[in-house]
């Protein structure tokens, strides 16, 4: 009888990954998830300018992080959502527009990517922890851009309170930030199951991220107050995973304390970076733009 469970359970999840296959984005491949230094170094060879894989070492983390643009400009630090990896951002890679104007650095947050792989934090505040020194060593040639996408716009909301005096601008991109305001897929259930031993691990991250996620950010919502740097908000009128009320939630929350830029964009769900990144590189050539007064005023 032993015998069977194994093949049993590789069968459902054979037919469940069937039943799903045409809800999963294409942006998911296993290869965009769980990338090797070399498959990135090859994705790149045909590219004008070919950018940097380097490793920094926080406490007891080592996070992999891939660069471009010179060494004199403003920094720009890139967080990825749930699931996903530093990988998501090749396209801004290629983008002279972009890295002709910062210095592009993208890290694979913990527990994806080559950041202890496999191994989940749940903890927003511990997740900002651990990237806070390499922001720290981001910014001391001068205040960086701030970027998070969807679970990395909760990172990156917390490392704003935590070190707003280094930011130039935080970038919010169809960011989760209010608790209990998304919507859980059907998929994270089962993986949340006993059945989600057979999932990959990049899932069971992601899951493990997911179903603390509500209680995580109650953790911080305490210090919406001490975000002292311009924010732009940027989130899809039709999201349906993380709904639009965050982004009403954050402008409600920085209004009162710091120069907010809300653009909900119409006809949009939570898949903008793939299908407007144009609007992403405006609103982010315009954070690196921004210099106190010199910000746009605050609109909604």
């Amino acid at each position: 009888m032993k015998s069977c469970i194994l093949p049993t359970l590789c069968g459902l999840f054979l037919l469940f990954c069937m039943a799903c296959s045409r809800r999963v984005p294409p942006h998911f491949s296993v290869w965009k998830l769980t990338s090797s230094d070399s498959q990135i170094w090859d994705s790149f060879a045909d590219a004008a300018v070919q950018p940097t894989i380097f490793y920094f070492r926080s406490g007891k983390y080592t996070l992999r992080c891939l660069t471009i643009g010179a060494d004199s400009l403003p920094v720009t630090l890139l967080l990825h959502g749930a699931p996903g990896s530093l990988v998501k951002y090749s396209a801004l890679f290629r983008d002279s527009s972009v890295y002709n104007h910062t210095r592009l650095v993208a890290v694979d947050r913990p527990g994806y990517g080559k950041s202890r792989y496999g191994k989940a934090v749940v903890s927003i505040v511990e997740q900002a922890n651990i990237i806070a020194p390499l922001l720290e060593k981001l910014s001391e040639n001068g205040p960086i851009v701030l970027c998070g996408s969807s679970y990395g716009g909760s990172v990156a909301a917390k490392l704003a309170m935590d070190h707003s005096d280094r930011l130039r601008a935080l970038l919010l991109q169809s960011a989760s930030v209010q608790p209990n305001a998304e919507r859980t897929p059907k998929i994270a259930r089962w993986v949340h199951s006993p059945l989600g031993i057979v999932f990959p691990k990049w899932a069971r991250v992601a899951t493990k991220e997911k179903f603390a996620h509500s209680k995580s950010l109650e953790a911080i919502q305490d210090g919406w107050s001490r975000i002292k740097c311009p924010v732009w908000i940027l989130h899809g009128v039709l999201d349906n995973l993380i709904y639009p009320s965050n982004a009403d939630y954050a402008y409600r929350q920085l209004a009162p304390h710091t120069t907010v830029t809300y653009m909900p964009i119409d006809s949009i769900r939570h898949n903008m970076y793939w299908t407007r990144r144009d609007v992403i590189r405006f609103f982010l050539l315009e954070a690196l733009h921004c210099s106190g007064a010199d910000c746009v005023p605050v609109t909604r």
